[in-house]
């Protein structure tokens, strides 16, 4: 072998030593490359799982307290339709009380209204047909036996109710319909009411 071809060879031989070296690096250091690659990845894995974790934790509470407040509402709206109810029933047992009884109870609450012992009261048409002869009379003497002067008549004019009466004197009107009645006395005995039904 000349010279040349040593120094040939040699450039060859270190060459490919270098070549080994070389590659062995590169293999090297993208190992570190895809070894950190694969570790950033399964840190942003951990990451993004923790984070949904906590947004469907979060999502599952915001359902379950919105469910709550849905049927919290529903309970609430459900008492305040038997409450209603309630009150709807109460002034259908006024209205279908035997007609003797239910006069009475006109003739009671029409006394009490008349402090001035005049005017005209006023009916629905079916109240009219539910009422005797004696209903202004018996009125007028009971208004007399407590001092007052009894001079009520019956209108002709009839109104709109489910029951009672309106008395109307010179200027003045008392609205004794029962849609009044029971309105004015809700708010105090609605309570009541609430305590009875869900008690």
């Amino acid at each position: 072998m000349t010279g040349t071809e040593r120094i040939k060879s040699k450039i060859l031989e270190d060459a490919k030593a270098k070549a080994v070296v070389t590659e062995e690096q590169a293999r090297q250091e993208a190992k570190e490359i895809m070894d950190k690659a694969l570790a950033d990845a399964a840190w942003k894995k951990d990451i993004l799982l923790k984070k949904a974790e906590t947004e469907g934790i979060e999502a599952y509470r915001r359902i379950i307290s919105n469910a709550g407040l849905d049927g919290r509402k529903e309970v609430l709206k459900t008492r305040q339709d038997m409450v209603e109810a309630a009150f709807k029933k109460a002034m259908e047992k006024v209205v279908s009380m035997p007609d003797s009884e239910y006069q009475k109870f006109l003739e009671d609450m029409v006394v009490t209204a008349a402090t001035k012992g005049s005017g005209e009261i006023m009916l629905s048409e079916r109240d009219l047909k539910r009422i005797d002869k004696k209903f202004i009379s018996n009125i007028n003497m009971r208004l007399e036996k407590s001092g007052i002067n009894g001079k009520l008549t019956l209108s002709k004019e009839t109104i709109q109710a489910a029951g009672g009466f309106k008395l109307k004197s010179g200027d003045v009107e008392i609205n004794s319909t029962l849609e009044i009645i029971f309105e004015m006395i809700r708010p105090a005995c609605e309570g009541d009411v609430v305590k009875v039904l869900f008690a």
